[in-house]
């Protein structure tokens, strides 16, 4: 079978390979029901259209392997992506629009940012959406607001985090503060201005304080970080400060999560299209060690903590440019282990998706967008190796898994594509013709399969204009 290169062609439907940008955002996480009910993996994506839905939830029972979708976020098929935080037995979220970078975020009033519980109802097992609140209001065909970002801290505040595109077109970072659930958010003055081009970072919570690290598509611009400790005043923040001088592309190719200890794991693709891991001790950034030394415009991370355990997912490119292996990475007690192939894609592997922060002993799964096949878009799902496996790097010993399915890790393809009113299994197991098959790596630990994912037929004059993030 022929392989068409992979670069992103400028049309590629939001619902594609995309589908789970921006890498910043926190697009699943896992909450636990109680009553013996286990936990759940809710997941918000947005399809732009496919099988007649926009931005949804999706939820799975099983670690990963398959879902059900449980309502829409948003479902006039924009652009509008997510970023969500689970608060006991709830979840809260914002959305707002993210474009291709070639198209730009032009103004318009409907460019806001809205936030919105999807509250737990025990009686039906089911997560009921609130009503949907606007946080930043665009009131002008010049000006938007773009990748909202959400955290909670541990006085219970709510805190939305966006950037403002300006008539000028630099843009500006603000932010805003609920203190009573959500219910209404006051803004704060803004903690950047004169941000040229568009804006990009990460809002997290520490455990004592929150720290919001960004970037630009500039391409020249040094991340920078902000700081404020839970007890100050609502408007009080630590100065602007140069977080590191390499930058992070696009300010969003980032994936990071608290390490319980008031400090951050940071994984980034810096302005080289270098994968770069950083730990933040809650003052400043320690050294840098390269994860991924040659990368392209879609290499991505997506992290996941296990106790003082790191795994980093990431897409790397093939050398011929013509696909994408799905690998993992463990950091632990300070080492940062080999790479651990799980699935090898021929064509587009875009953007991942983790949970922050899984407990000991279950499934540590990562969602990868795939493009669309046969009309439906696409995930694929891989698991990382268990835990009681040894470490590829240099035989690391852990506890058994306490999750039975554990063992099964082999790689899952995910079509949401049921019915507009269906509440059912939509995942299916991978079943490649054995030309397409392809050998595991990391010593047999780990399992792989080769996905034949055409590009879509678009000219060669329409992938030059590639819509790079």
């Amino acid at each position: 079978m022929s392989l068409a290169a992979a670069a992103p062609p400028s049309a590629l439907p939001v619902e594609a390979g995309n589908a789970l940008t921006l890498p910043a955002h926190r697009h699943l996480v896992r909450v636990e029901r109680g009553n013996g009910r286990g936990a759940v993996l809710l997941l918000a994506v947005q399809r732009g259209g496919s099988g007649g839905r926009g931005l949804g939830m999706y939820r799975s029972e099983d670690g990963g392997r398959s879902w059900k979708y449980e309502g829409p976020i948003q479902e006039d098929a924009k652009q509008d992506r997510a970023d969500v935080v689970a608060v006991g037995r709830d979840v809260a979220l914002v959305y707002s629009v993210e474009t291709p970078d070639g198209q730009g975020i032009s103004g318009s009033p409907s460019r806001d940012v809205y936030f919105q519980w999807w509250r737990y109802q025990a009686s039906s097992d089911r997560w009921a959406p609130g009503r949907a609140l606007k946080v930043f209001d665009s009131r002008s065909s010049r000006t938007a607001y773009y990748r909202a970002e959400l955290a909670r801290d541990s006085r219970g505040r709510l805190w939305v985090q966006a950037f403002r595109r300006e008539p000028d077109g630099k843009s500006t970072l603000v932010i805003s503060v609920s203190t009573d659930g959500g219910s209404t958010f006051r803004e704060q003055p803004a903690l950047d201005r004169g941000i040229s081009k568009r804006g990009g970072g990460r809002l997290l919570h520490l455990g004592g304080k929150l720290v919001m690290v960004y970037g630009s598509h500039s391409g020249g611009m040094a991340a920078r970080f902000r700081v404020r400790d839970d007890g100050a005043p609502l408007s009080s923040w630590s100065p602007v400060r140069t977080a590191f001088p390499e930058g992070i592309y696009h300010g969003a190719a980032l994936s990071a999560v608290a390490d319980g200890r008031g400090g951050m794991h940071l994984v980034y693709k810096d302005n080289s299209e270098r994968l770069m891991y950083r730990r933040f001790d809650g003052r400043r950034f320690g050294s840098a060690r390269v994860v991924h030394e040659r990368g392209d415009w879609a290499l991505q991370p997506a992290i996941t903590r296990v106790g003082s355990t790191v795994h980093i997912f990431y897409n790397r490119p093939h050398r011929d440019g013509r696909g994408y292996d799905l690998v993992v990475r463990r950091l632990s007690g300070g080492s940062l282990g080999s790479v651990r192939e799980l699935a090898s894609i021929s064509g587009f592997a875009g953007y991942p998706a983790a949970v922050g922060v899984m407990p000991s002993g279950a499934r540590v799964p990562c969602l990868f967008g795939l493009e669309p096949r046969h009309g439906s878009d696409r995930l694929v799902v891989v698991f990382a190796p268990s835990s009681n496996k040894a470490n590829a790097a240099g035989g690391e010993k852990v506890a058994a898994a306490e999750d039975t399915d554990a063992t099964d890790e082999s790689p899952l393809a995910v079509v949401l594509d049921g019915p507009e009113s269906a509440v059912r299994n939509v995942v299916a197991a991978l079943e490649s013709a054995p030309e397409e098959a392809s050998a595991g790596c990391g010593g047999g630990q780990a399992l792989a399969a080769l996905l034949s994912v055409p590009l879509l037929a678009l000219g060669r004059h329409r992938r030059k204009q590639a819509a790079r993030r």
